[in-house]
């Protein structure tokens, strides 16, 4: 019976039928500690694995030099970042993913966001908890114009609702890969950053894009703009983000991941940073559907038969 590693933190607890349906085909090995496994404990745990289901952990060539009977990585997530392709296809490790599911969530998390951004609502919420009466003015979204930066499933998701909830708001879009979108204006990167008054950002974390919004685009943006980073943690550099934010130079920034997770550095030490812990898709409704699709390509392969969502270059053999 092959053996199934769950790194991926709370992995069943939206879907118990899930970790059922793995029970019966696999003897499990799950993360009942809930928390993140490091590098090193990686290497341990991963020893006798036949799949590894997991989250954001760093699977790297250390780790899967420690696995010589790992078939298949099955992602509960879109990023694959966290993982050493190049180690992974040498080996021939078939991977899969849930690219659709949290494609639902996040725009509606980004979004509230904004929204919280700009109304002022942690600021207020802070003061209120100290018994501290304030009221701060706000502003409105059909006032402002939105720069969405990665025009892929969720990015141009978030341009639809937006619309969809003020159709007054200049939508505009940056994306190689796309040339035009029926609801926003394609700008490039640098005139984006100038002109918009609200930047989300909605880019795979790549070798050409870690730390493309750098220094030089952050100072460029307007005073009283605003940075949403729902995406991947790597995308901003954060020390260049933490000098504009405790100068005051731009009105705020809303951060859901960051280059190393769990989170402490100086960003938490800012009133103007609206911070939270990577759970852009962690809702019930998504998370049981990225553990049911999980599960199901995993029974698939130990049935050999073809994944639903394998990684495109990663479907190599059967197990």
């Amino acid at each position: 019976m092959p053996k199934i590693l769950v790194t991926n933190i709370g992995f069943g607890k939206a879907s118990p039928t899930a970790i059922n349906r793995l029970g019966d085909v696999a003897e499990l090995q799950l993360n009942d500690r809930g928390l993140r496994h490091e590098e090193s404990a990686m290497a341990e745990l991963i020893h006798d694995a036949t799949i590894l289901i997991a989250g954001t952990e760093k699977i790297s060539k250390k780790v899967l030099d420690k696995a010589p009977n790992l078939k298949m990585i099955a992602r509960v997530g879109v990023g694959v970042d966290n993982i050493d392709l190049n180690v992974a296809q040498t080996k021939k490790i078939n991977i899969s993913y849930t690219p659709d599911a949290p494609s639902q969530a996040i725009p509606e998390f980004t979004l509230s966001l904004i929204l919280a951004l700009i109304k002022g609502i942690p600021f207020v919420d802070r003061m209120m908890h100290q018994k501290i009466w304030q009221r701060p003015m706000g502003r409105m979204l059909s006032s402002l114009s939105i720069g969405i930066v990665g025009a892929g499933r969720i990015g141009s998701k978030l341009i639809h609702l937006i619309n969809t909830v003020s159709p007054q708001t200049k939508i505009f879009f940056y994306d190689p890969f796309v040339s035009t979108h029926d609801k926003a204006q394609k700008l490039d990167l640098g005139t984006l950053f100038k002109e918009c008054d609200i930047i989300s950002l909605h880019l795979p974390y790549t070798d050409d894009t870690r730390n493309l919004i750098d220094r030089g685009l952050l100072f460029s943006m307007k005073e009283n703009s605003y940075l949403i980073n729902t995406a991947r943690g790597g995308l901003v550099d954060e020390q260049a983000l933490y000098e504009l934010l405790h100068s005051k130079q731009i009105a705020g920034a809303a951060l859901d991941v960051f280059e190393q997770e769990p989170y402490t550095g100086p960003l938490c030490d800012l009133d103007n940073c609206l911070l939270t812990s990577h759970i852009g898709s962690l809702t019930q409704e998504i998370r049981a559907i990225m553990e049911e699709q999980v599960v199901e390509d995993v029974v698939r392969f130990i049935n050999q038969k073809p994944l639903l969502n394998p990684l495109p270059g990663f479907n190599f053999c059967e197990i």
